[in-house]
């Protein structure tokens, strides 16, 4: 190896040797030197881990009430084209929406009183099916409640990330 190769081989050392010389004493060391500061990234990781965990529970809830609010039309659409065919396949098909949306609700802890039957009312080929004209009300109120339980989930959400954030026990 010769004399100037040598010395080309020793120049990175010594520079990495200058600047930890001249570099300003900081708690946190030379590596970081042009980086954040460690508490302020753990501050920024934090967020980030946060924002994430409530944007993750957001959008869970978002997406179910986006199906219920779908449901709700789609009934609807079929009371709709009850109303207009008055034939017992549309009142099956009103009706068989109706029972799902009431069942997927019930699984959400969202109960409703069902809309009556015709009974005795009507003809014995639609005695089993609902009265339409109470299914508007009824689906109303099922938006209602949707509304209502869309609005305690946020409020699950917002606590959720008030425990992640450690405001909880600012606030009390």
């Amino acid at each position: 190896m010769s004399e100037h190769s040598k010395i080309e081989a020793a120049a990175p050392a010594d520079k990495q040797l200058t600047a930890r010389r001249n570099a300003p004493a900081v708690p946190w060391g030379p590596e970081f030197e042009t980086s954040e500061h460690p508490d302020t990234a753990r501050h920024r990781i934090q967020r980030d881990f946060i924002m994430t965990v409530s944007g993750l529970s957001r959008e869970a809830v978002d997406k179910r009430y986006t199906y219920l609010q779908r449901l709700i039309e789609k009934a609807k659409e079929e009371l709709g084209h009850a109303r207009t065919a008055s034939n017992e396949t549309r009142l099956a098909a009103m009706q068989s929406n109706l029972d799902e949306l009431v069942a997927y609700l019930a699984g959400h802890g969202i109960h409703a009183r069902l809309p009556n039957r015709n009974g005795e009312n009507g003809s014995p080929s639609i005695a089993h099916f609902f009265v339409i004209d109470e299914v508007p009300a009824f689906l109303g109120e099922l938006g209602f409640l949707v509304d209502q339980w869309y609005e305690k989930e946020m409020v699950k959400v917002h606590d959720e990330l008030l425990k992640l954030t450690g405001l909880v026990s600012r606030m009390r």
